[in-house]
């Protein structure tokens, strides 16, 4: 017969064999359920991620879609401005050709007149003739230039004032729309 220690010996190999198999079982068991739960976190976090980034693409395009038009808004305004200025500019030069003085040298009364009134943004008169309030006398001779040589670039002068300050307009309100300043 075998001795006892040995049997026992083996019961107790056996029974630790076990006990070894049976808590690596376990332990892989646990190991699976945790790398399930850290599974659905980076799901989860992806999804997150995802979503976030969705977003954010649509509120950019809504930003930009904001800036374009803004953008077509501007120009279509800095266009109009440019028109309505040449317009202005042309009727101001007929007005100021049209002037008795306007072969003289110097800018007569009545020349400076259109050209104060275009400057400050009135309307120019229809009437060249009728008097404008400024009767003084003509500025000095700077050199041959004729009354409406001098008017007229006064008057490009103006046009261009103006067409500058409507590109700036256009830009400020741009920027106000697409950065909301």
């Amino acid at each position: 017969m075998i001795p006892f220690p040995t049997i026992a010996m083996v019961i107790a190999a056996l029974v630790a064999a076990v006990a070894f198999s049976g808590g690596f079982a376990v332990k892989g068991r646990l190991d699976k359920a945790a790398m399930g739960r850290a599974m659905a976190e980076v799901t989860k976090c992806q999804a997150s991620r995802e979503r976030e980034a969705r977003e954010a693409a649509e509120e950019t395009a809504k930003r930009l879609a904001a800036a374009q038009a803004a953008e077509r808004a501007a120009v279509s305004a800095l266009q109009a401005t440019k028109h309505r200025l040449a317009a202005t500019e042309q009727r101001l030069k007929e007005n100021l050709y049209a002037l008795p003085t306007a072969g003289r040298c110097g800018l007569s009364g009545p020349a400076r007149g259109l050209l104060n009134r275009a400057i400050a943004g009135d309307d120019l008169p229809t009437d060249t003739a009728e008097p404008l309030g400024t009767t003084s006398t003509p500025a000095a001779d700077s050199g041959g230039s004729t009354e409406a040589a001098v008017g007229g670039w006064i008057a490009d002068s103006v046009r261009l004032y103006g067409e500058c300050r409507a590109r700036i307009d256009a830009i400020r309100e741009w920027d106000e729309v697409t950065h909301g300043r």
